[in-house]
């Protein structure tokens, strides 16, 4: 037949208008995939997306073959700075027991103005002043145990008490040297520090290690800056020297000559005076127990130590 596989104008349009149709129905499908994709990865990133750009997580190329978007990773958040007047501290468990279990002090603290602390030994009063400006964690630290009465009844376990060494060592509720609250926090305040008669530190057993024990100078002492000051006695430093009249003794635990001959007490501490306008330190709620171990650092020279020194006192 004359024409036989020709199409006519009409059929010619037709079959475009059908390709047309078919055209915008798969561009219909395409961007149907897309908003579904999009709302899976939205509903299982929990509704939101945070931190992350999510693509499109499923686009179809001209072969229809699927190609993955993936998620950009969600960065860690940071943490945010302390409020003026304020400071951020951390403590963490140590993993050693409590020597009494009050759980751990508020990580924000005050750090602007001074505490006033007194302190009945052999029920005698020793006065200090806590400076939470310079050293505001481990002010923090010491006032919340004092509120929890954790040095309340215990022993001054460790005297050093000769030439450039001269400290009376408290804060061990086990009369040790090895007690503590479990856990420790980091050092402040070190740049510079000096032990003259009257400052008060925290001991330790190495860097960043800080826990319940402390240590007052009862003279001028030489040591390296590397025990936190945080605090000074303002009245009854006769009642430290008194006490060191008597020398020392034997540590049987130790072997070191380094306990008071006599024995000395905390009868109790009381913080009696607060910065104004500050937030005291929380009251002490219960919190689980530490879960790692801090060691004592070896050294020939006797100084401060939440650990007895291996060697005798010159």
């Amino acid at each position: 037949m004359a024409g036989q596989g020709k199409k006519t104008s009409a059929e010619r349009r037709r079959e475009l208008a059908a390709e047309r149709k078919a055209a915008a129905a798969e561009a219909r499908r395409k961007a149907r995939m897309r908003a579904i994709a999009v709302t899976v990865a939205v509903v299982l990133a929990g509704g939101a997306v945070v931190g992350a750009v999510f693509g499109v997580m499923a686009i179809f190329d001209g072969d229809d073959t699927e190609v993955a978007a993936e998620a950009s990773p969600t960065p860690s958040p940071t943490p945010l700075p302390a409020p003026a007047g304020k400071a951020n501290c951390t403590y963490t468990a140590d993993g050693s027991p409590a020597s009494k279990d009050v759980g751990t002090p508020p990580s924000l603290a005050n750090a602007t103005g001074t505490y006033e602390a007194t302190i009945q030994v052999n029920k005698k009063p020793v006065v200090m002043e806590l400076d939470a400006a310079a050293a505001p964690c481990a002010v923090n630290n010491f006032v919340y145990l004092a509120k929890a009465k954790y040095f309340d009844n215990t022993q001054c376990h460790r005297e050093l008490n000769s030439t450039g060494t001269f400290v009376l060592q408290c804060g061990d509720p086990d009369a040790t040297g090895r007690g503590g609250p479990g856990y420790s926090f980091a050092d402040e305040n070190l740049e510079g520090a000096t032990y003259e008669a009257g400052v008060v530190a925290m001991a330790n057993a190495g860097p960043n290690t800080n826990g319940s024990q402390f240590f007052m100078m009862f003279k001028d002492s030489e040591f390296g800056p590397d025990y936190v000051p945080f605090g000074k006695i303002i009245s009854g430093l006769d009642v430290l020297t008194d006490i060191a009249k008597a020398g020392t003794k034997t540590n049987p635990d130790t072997g070191a000559d380094d306990a008071p001959k006599n024995k000395v007490t905390i009868n109790k501490v009381t913080i009696t005076k607060e910065p104004k306008a500050s937030t005291p330190s929380a009251e002490p709620s219960a919190t689980s127990k530490a879960t790692k171990t801090a060691k004592p650092k070896a050294s020939s020279t006797p100084e401060p130590s939440t650990e007895p020194s291996a060697t005798s006192t010159p």
